[in-house]
């Protein structure tokens, strides 16, 4: 029985153009996924438009209003009129124009994309013109226009955002969602252009209210506070093309995700995963690992070498040359968290150097007990000092740690430069009261008392040495008195042998003597040569299923990671004078000094303040 295949009966055209008001819906809908997307276009249209203050109320989570208010240049009736047609912008005039983009806004479609999904009312005037013009449209049609009486700039109100596009309107989140992601968007906005006034008001209550701020560090403290203000380090890179300057946490802040680091390109606001990964990588082995950085970060670059044309919500760029704005990113924050002691004042981001009248820059930070509550318990059972702490001398000198203090001094109101904060004080030139518990150092500061946990002290200046060496071709080795045979586990024996070569890099003269066993003739010098039997088994103990190889430079970090926590002095030792003050010393030739390679703090401070308010004084 033969079948016959049925085809369906099709009409003679089945291409057709989309009628202008489903395509303008379609249209809203890439560049407008949220109320808070719109809030976006509309304030940067205002900045776009030199706007020295912004106000922007929603209500409903930005469904039912969202109103932007500016003191920019304003539009006259034409312009206005013209703004709401799909491509009409101000900004480009050809497609020359998209290899060099200086505005925020430039595709023309945001204002034309609102109205088309809303109830939107546009009230603007030139400061030249006596009188403003009202603009009335409904779903992308204009329905009225006239005159008004408004101050220079322009007022926009979007009410009942996404009324004829249900689907769109049915998967937006909870109010509070959509309220938090305005107030993230505009946070990000404001951020980057501190010389604005910016105010977000919610169902009536004010979010922000932020005045005109001096610099890029007030702004962050109008925003996140004071306490992390002061906590935050500026750092300042430029190379040929490439400039990466902005504020970053010292090494003893960091935060459960990554929200609180923003990153920015020519002034926008971006999301660029390259970017976030070279700040996470500039905090390698400073802090805790699933911990996150707060970072504002601020990349300048020529327009042409930058495409921000690659999404619609202009929240995406690409990088002509991607490796090159990393090493700059990376050694920008990396080289500023090497020496955290100084004290440097944060640039004005985008502006000349004028003067300053910031607070006093970073210092030794207070950190609350629970920060001292995550290390790991180190505790040794002897409470002897009956070897002495081996600290090998550095080749470094003192002279590599005096950093030069570059000021670069903010916008002051008021004129005349501000004096600088003094830098916080070397921990080998604090007062020594003594040790507690076996384990922490404690030494008196004008602020206050300092507490030093010694495992973690001795633990960075040892990984720094080790890491040193390493890149300068090996692990420095010291040959032990007799060689000592080290017995392996059966079934981890071939893995050891076949990563001989990485062991030996690590510091370890060592020789295959039998199927099972390792001769040790020498041991990492920074260690001596006494416990390097037991050194070289907690090694091996701590090798992963992989063995020694693979990984790179990184997994070769975790490893010497292992060897200077396993070899440094323990909580629980008795340390003499001599030995504190050698430690102190060397951890101030040091770089990074401020945590162990695992992120733990090396030290935490109790304000003299807060010990006098416990005697209430």
């Amino acid at each position: 029985m033969s079948s016959q295949v049925v085809r369906p009966i099709m009409s003679e055209h089945i291409v057709h153009i989309l009628p202008e008001q489903v395509a303008s819906q379609i249209a809203a809908g890439e560049v407008v996924e949220r109320p808070a997307s719109a809030v976006k276009e509309l304030v940067e249209n205002s900045l776009d438009a030199g706007a020295r203050s912004v106000s922007v109320e929603i209500l409903a989570g930005g469904s039912a209003l969202i109103a932007v208010a500016d003191d920019g240049s304003g539009m006259t009736r034409a312009d206005a009129i013209l703004s709401l047609r799909r491509h009409a912008t101000s900004k480009i005039r050809s497609a020359a124009d998209l290899t060099a983009i200086r505005t925020l806004g430039f595709r023309g479609e945001a204002l034309a994309s609102i109205a088309s999904v809303s109830h939107l009312r546009m009230q603007t005037r030139r400061a030249a013109d006596d009188n403003g013009v009202e603009v009335a449209a409904e779903a992308g049609n204009i329905e009225d226009t006239r005159t008004c009486a408004i101050a220079a700039g322009t007022r926009i109100e979007v009410r009942q955002l996404f009324f004829n596009t249900p689907a769109r309107l049915k998967f937006l989140k909870t109010l509070a969602t959509e309220q938090g992601a305005i107030a993230e968007s505009f946070q990000r906005v404001a951020l980057a252009n501190h010389h604005i006034a910016f105010r977000l008001a919610s169902d009536g209550r004010v979010v922000f209210d932020l005045p005109r701020a001096n610099s890029v560090l007030e702004r962050f403290r109008q925003v996140f506070g004071s306490k992390i203000a002061t906590r935050m380090l500026a750092f300042d890179l430029d190379r040929p093309g490439i400039r990466a300057q902005g504020l970053a946490a010292s090494s003893q802040e960091s935060f459960p995700t990554g929200r609180m680091i923003f990153t920015f390109v020519n002034g926008r606001a971006v999301r660029d995963r390259m970017l976030i990964r070279a700040v996470e990588q500039a905090y390698q082995t400073l802090i805790p690992r699933g911990r996150h950085p707060a970072t504002l970060l601020f990349v300048g670059m020529r327009p042409e070498d930058v495409d921000v044309n690659v999404h619609p919500m202009k929240t995406e760029v690409r990088f002509r040359n991607g490796g090159a704005v990393f090493d700059v990113v990376y050694h920008a924050i990396r080289d500023r968290l090497a020496d955290q002691t100084d004290s440097v004042q944060p640039a004005t981001i985008g502006d000349p150097p004028v003067s300053s009248t910031d607070d006093a820059a970073m210092g030794l930070i207070t950190m609350s007990s629970k920060g001292a509550q995550d290390r790991v318990d180190d505790r040794a059972p002897s409470m002897r000092s009956d070897s002495p702490l081996r600290l090998v001398p550095d080749a470094l000198t003192e002279k590599a740690f005096q950093r030069p203090l570059t000021l670069a001094y903010d916008r002051d109101a008021r004129g005349g430069p501000a004096a600088p904060a003094a830098p916080i004080p070397m921990y080998s030139k604090l007062r020594v009261i003594g040790q507690i518990f076996a384990g922490y150092i404690a030494l008196e500061t004008e602020e206050g008392l300092l507490l030093i946990d010694q495992h973690a002290a001795h633990e960075r200046v040892t990984f720094e040495k080790l890491r040193r060496e390493l890149r300068d071709g090996g692990i420095r080795t010291q040959a032990t008195l007799t060689p000592v045979s080290v017995e392996l586990s059966p079934a981890r024996a071939g893995m050891v042998h076949a990563a001989i070569t990485e062991i030996r890099a690590m510091g370890f003269d060592v020789e295959p003597f039998g199927p099972t066993t390792l001769l040790l003739k020498g041991a990492p010098a920074v260690f001596g040569p006494e416990g390097g039997a037991k050194l070289l088994g907690d090694m091996i103990e701590s090798m992963g299923d992989a063995g020694f190889r693979g990984g790179g430079e990184a997994a070769f970090e975790n490893w010497l990671k292992q060897l200077a926590c396993h070899g440094s002095v323990r909580v629980g030792r008795v340390l003499e004078l001599p030995e504190i003050h050698s430690l102190l010393a060397e951890l101030d030739r040091t770089e990074f000094k401020t945590n162990c390679p695992h992120g733990r703090p090396v030290h935490i401070q109790f304000a003299r303040g807060q010990i006098e308010r416990m005697f209430r004084r």
